[in-house]
């Protein structure tokens, strides 16, 4: 049956159609925005009835009563041309308008995704006029509309931000689970500045990672702090609460971890149950490596390439000197010791430029023996083989929305290459060292294997929970937990399941597959694995993005602008510009 509602609708039809033929062409009537509008005055009728347009029709226009039929059809068919004319030159206007309005917002969101300052948006426009001036002269006027200038990009900027977090809100409601990840570093007026980033999955198994809140700390950054800053950017600004909550990611510091006063402790105690605890495979893999003891390799390597490259002329003469030896490398490079590869390259670079700095070195003011000393360049060459399988994993580690278990055998590969490894040096073989030329370091290799053992290795049913989401046909249900086991059993022996496992692209179409009834319990335990974030790869790079942003040339860049780019640079989401745009018909600069 119809509803009221759609019997009025057609009843509304009917007469609009009406209007349209027999009443346009006899009284000179039409139809407009679903008002009765006459024609020749364009004045409203109240009452939608025939006898109130015939009243109006004598009485306002008595000398067009006397037309005949076919005259009146004519002068009915030229007034609603010419009314349909000025509504369109507006409808274009209006168009325009909001084209313009939505071109400036498009703009902004490169500006501030590219860590441009708000003024670029003026030198844009200048650039945009331009080329339209030689393009297409005729549309130069569309062009000059489109407003750039500096309050308006950081209006627009700060409408997109906003945007992008009433979106990420929306998401959030349909989180089945979600893990947080955190970090605090100081910006350039030594503010501190909090990161919390958010991992959630909803029942398609669709996963959202995008940065929850920034959150500006003046004060101390304690555990206690720390917490009460996640607890309010929770309930403020992402507006939920920690009921799906299932892990936290952090780098490993006592303000975030401490067992006593750590952030995640106090959250703990707020929520009333408690959370699971990552630290970032990264940090640890950075602490692993620290266990090497080459300092006595790194520190002459340093002081060297300082040497070379601390003055100016000395550095011009020994790029001069290496495009005389012809050589592949050009120059050395700088070692940043926070920057995770920058240990693997600088060693790289100077093993293959050793020959040549050497004998650059060999008559100037500041010598370096160990340059001639053979158990030095020997632990220099495995040093260097060693940093160079080292970053090979950290490159692996690094990228966004990496799921935990691919996180996890990585590591794990990594450490079954270092055993092969030092049974190779053991032996003597040196096919994985290429420029290693002893056999002793088999012990240093087992110092690494051990404290990979020790910082890196999962308990038992972490280790169960991640195969059995991974490759759940290759596990044994006796070691799944209870409720689990007989859905295990039921997946392993479903011929079509099985095919599936195998040709879906991802994990997360498989399990979306799965029938929710018969495998509830191992679908939550999917999503709960799909929600923990990998590594804290995420806000790593957001940090980097701060200070290329807040920089000496933009020191008195506000918190809250800060923020509003950093969303806008980090977000996988694509902002609603006809909304955005719809707020602003009233002022197209606004």
């Amino acid at each position: 049956m119809d509803t009221m509602s759609e019997k009025k609708k057609r009843e509304v039809e009917s007469e609009h159609r009406v209007f349209n033929t027999e009443w346009t062409n006899k009284y000179l009537f039409t139809v407009s925005k679903d008002k009765i509008l006459c024609l020749m005055c364009r004045e409203t009728v109240a009452v939608p009835k025939e006898y109130s347009l015939q009243r109006h029709f004598k009485t306002k226009h008595p000398n067009l009563a006397k037309l005949n039929p076919n005259e009146k059809i004519i002068k009915a068919a030229s007034l609603a041309k010419n009314l349909s004319g000025e509504q369109q030159l507006f409808k274009k206007v209006s168009i325009e308008n909001d084209t313009v309005t939505k071109v400036s917002f498009q703009i902004s969101k490169e500006i501030a995704a590219a860590g441009k300052c708000f003024t670029e948006g003026e030198f844009l426009k200048k650039c945009m006029l331009i080329a339209a001036s030689e393009l297409c002269p005729e549309k130069r006027g569309i062009f000059e509309n489109v407003s750039l200038s500096r309050m308006t990009v950081q209006r627009r900027i700060a409408d997109i931000s906003t945007n992008l977090g009433d979106q990420l809100k929306q998401r959030v409601s349909e989180f089945c689970f979600y893990s947080l990840a955190m970090d605090e570093s100081t910006d350039l007026t030594d503010t501190a500045q909090l990161l919390i980033f958010i991992r959630g999955i909803d029942k398609n198994f669709e996963i959202t990672e995008e940065l929850a809140g920034m959150c500006s700390m003046t004060g101390r950054t304690t555990g206690k702090e720390i917490s009460s800053e996640v607890i309010k950017c929770m309930n403020d600004k992402s507006g939920l609460d920690f009921t799906n909550l299932v892990a936290i990611r952090t780098d490993g510091a006592p303000a975030m971890c401490g067992k006593k006063v750590g952030a995640v402790t106090f959250l703990e105690e707020f929520i009333g149950r408690q959370i699971t605890k990552y630290h970032c495979i990264i940090h640890q893999q950075v602490l692993c490596s620290k266990v090497l003891k080459f300092e006595h390799v790194m520190s002459v390597v340093v002081s060297i390439v300082n040497c070379i490259r601390s003055r100016g002329l000395k550095h011009r003469t020994f790029r001069a000197f290496l495009e005389g030896v012809d050589v592949e490398c050009s120059d050395l490079i700088y070692h940043t010791d926070v920057r995770w590869l920058s240990r693997g390259r600088v060693l790289q670079r100077f093993v293959a430029l050793k020959e040549e700095v050497a004998i650059f070195l060999e008559n100037g003011p500041v010598q370096f023996p160990e340059l001639e000393n053979e158990s030095w360049n020997q632990d220099l060459f495995f040093f260097c083989d060693i940093t160079a399988h080292l970053n090979d994993l950290y490159i692996q580690l690094q990228g966004k929305n990496q799921l935990i278990f691919q996180m996890c055998a990585a590591v794990k590969a990594f450490k079954m290459k270092l055993k092969l490894f030092g049974s190779q040096l053991s032996k003597g073989e040196m096919c994985h060292f290429p420029t290693c030329l002893g056999e002793k370091y088999a012990r240093q290799i087992n110092l690494l294997i051990e404290e990979f053992d020790r910082r890196l290795t999962l308990s038992k049913e972490e280790d169960v929970q991640l195969k059995l989401i991974e490759d759940p046909f290759s596990v044994d249900p006796q070691e799944v937990p209870l409720d689990l086991q007989l859905e295990v059993i039921d997946l392993q022996c479903s011929a079509v399941y099985r095919n599936k496992h195998r040709e879906k692209s991802s994990l997360q179409d498989f399990y979306k597959s799965l029938d929710n009834e018969k495998y509830k319990n191992l679908i939550r335990v999917a999503l709960k694995i799909f929600s923990i974030f990998g590594i804290t790869y995420i806000y790593e790079q957001t940090f980097s993005i701060m200070n290329m942003n807040k920089n000496k040339q933009r020191s008195s860049l506000t918190d809250d602008h800060l923020e509003d780019i950093l969303k806008i640079s980090t977000s996988t989401m694509t902002p609603k510009y006809d909304k955005l745009v719809a707020k602003k018909r009233c002022n197209i600069s606004h």
